[in-house]
């Protein structure tokens, strides 16, 4: 019924993007999504880190974004991480 790619942008606020970057794609390469995939950019200047999800459908994206929520919520145990959501 849906036919349409859904996208989502999470930018999180860290003070070091690129290991948070290197954590997020060791622990997301364990999974294999079919019907998601996610790019990671990292902004140096700004210190951020932007998730770009794109999903098939409603499942899909919702198991993608949960994925990566339960991750940064462990990640942020070790390390202050701060999400903000783009408006």
């Amino acid at each position: 019924m849906i036919d349409f790619i859904i996208f989502e942008e999470l930018i999180i606020k860290t003070k070091n993007p690129k290991k948070l970057k290197e954590l997020l794609d060791l622990e997301m390469s364990r999974k294999d999504f079919k019907r998601s995939e996610s790019k990671i950019t990292i902004d140096s200047k700004v210190k951020t880190l932007k998730i770009m999800i794109f999903a098939k459908d409603i499942t899909a994206y919702k198991a993608t974004i949960n994925n990566y929520i339960n991750l940064l919520e462990l990640i942020k145990k070790t390390y202050e991480v701060d999400l903000w959501a783009k408006m």
